[in-house]
């Protein structure tokens, strides 16, 4: 024999009046005026009354309550569904605002978040003051940040002020589900495309430093890179010359001319200024 085992994906939004009807298996009717989807799975009846007891509480225990803030409406819906739809432990529920999330008195479970923002905008709001909103409403939430922009110093900035992962609005379901898994199980979420282009980033930052070093050393002729060597060691124009073995007047000449070229004012902007060559 088999049973029917219901699920629930419902949208406490204020706008939400009612849902098209969708299922997995079929539809049941709606008596309730909230906007709930029913999903009927089949799975195989147990023996005895106390191991389905047993069974029900398990599946229980292993729910995921996730909450989807998003003002999309359609966005919000949709996204509502394919979870439900992916993974028979998921449980979703969608809001528009972070207050009618709290007003639902919602954030008082133990729930993930997917706080969904569109823009450059909107991104920074989410990450500067909505991320701030929804930890302090449910410090025991786990909070993803859903966004379509994808700037590593903004991914950075949203795991630093709290969040547990990052999804980029151009990955795909399957994605977005092992993002939401892992951060289930404890784990951080940072989209691949972040991490790349903060890699492509760094090593434009670095390859510019090393041609900005090399282009220097050009400047300077062999024997003023020695003086300048011994002025940063803070040795005066006379010691210079006895141990580079030349007369003090051509040490004032190189360190004159080794100002003109960078622009330094005095010997401790010489020292300051050429850093990177040594």
């Amino acid at each position: 024999m088999t049973c029917l085992e219901i699920e629930t994906v419902t949208d406490y939004s204020a706008s939400s009046q009612a849902l098209m009807p969708f299922a997995v298996g079929s539809v049941l009717p709606l008596k309730s005026s909230s906007s709930v989807v029913e999903l009927k799975r089949e799975r195989p009846m147990e023996d005895s009354p106390q191991d389905e007891s047993a069974s029900g509480k398990l599946d229980q225990d292993l729910q995921t309550r996730i909450v989807i803030i998003d003002e999309n409406a359609l966005s919000r819906s949709c996204l509502m569904r394919c979870l439900a739809a992916s993974e028979g432990n998921f449980v979703a529920e969608g809001y528009s605002r972070i207050a009618d999330w709290e007003a639902a008195g919602a954030a008082m479970s133990m729930s993930i978040v997917l706080l969904c923002a569109t823009g450059r905008k909107a991104t920074d709001t989410a990450i500067r003051r909505d991320l701030d909103l929804v930890i302090q409403a449910a410090p025991e939430a786990r909070v993803i940040l859903v966004s379509d922009y994808e700037e590593p110093t903004e991914i950075v900035a949203a795991l630093e002020r709290g969040a547990k992962g990052y999804i980029a609005m151009s990955s795909n379901l399957d994605v977005a589900i092992a993002a939401i898994r892992l951060v289930r199980a404890g784990g951080t979420f940072v989209p691949a495309s972040g991490l790349l282009s903060s890699r492509s980033q760094g090593a434009q930052a670095s390859e510019e430093g090393e041609t900005s070093g090399r282009s220097r050393q050009t400047v300077f002729t062999q024997r003023q890179l020695e003086v300048i060597d011994r002025l940063r060691q803070g040795e005066s124009n006379k010691l210079i010359a006895y141990k580079l073995n030349m007369g003090e007047c051509t040490v004032k000449v190189h360190v004159r001319n080794i100002m003109r070229k960078i622009k330094a004012r005095n010997r401790t902007e010489i020292a300051f200024l050429t850093n990177e060559l040594f």
